[in-house]
């Protein structure tokens, strides 16, 4: 395909018309589409011969936890300990893992954040 695309810049003339100058960039959108596209379904044929040849641990291998994880402690609160809870949940794909509910914080009980961004802003200007 890339080779056709090739012989066809060749034959361009010297002073191309618009019509030409079309045809040359339709085709070499289809060049690019077509490329992409090859690749699209080469990396899906990949995929799917791993899936089809690789091993899966099965459930009953999988090694019981011996003792229960600690509960949310004074050093992470409690919205911070259910969402660090549910992304890792969603990452190792473990459905036994349920988050129960969230509380949410008083923005008025922590200002840090925004004194930080205040002062990240007043020294970045110049004073007068």
């Amino acid at each position: 395909m890339i080779a056709v695309a090739a012989l066809f810049a060749v034959s361009l003339p010297d002073n191309p018309t618009f019509a030409d100058n079309l045809q040359f960039q339709i085709t070499g959108l289809m060049v690019v589409v077509f490329s992409l596209g090859s690749l699209a379904l080469l990396v899906a044929l990949v995929g799917k011969l791993f899936a089809a040849f690789g091993s899966k641990p099965s459930p009953a291998t999988a090694p019981a936890p011996t003792t229960p994880a600690p509960g949310p402690g004074e050093a992470i609160p409690a919205p911070v300990f259910a969402a660090i809870a549910a992304a890792v949940s969603t990452a190792l794909g473990d459905s036994r893992f349920a988050i129960r509910g969230v509380q949410t914080v008083d923005p008025r009980s922590n200002m840090s954040w925004g004194a930080e961004g205040r002062r990240a802003i007043y020294a970045s200007r110049k004073l007068r």
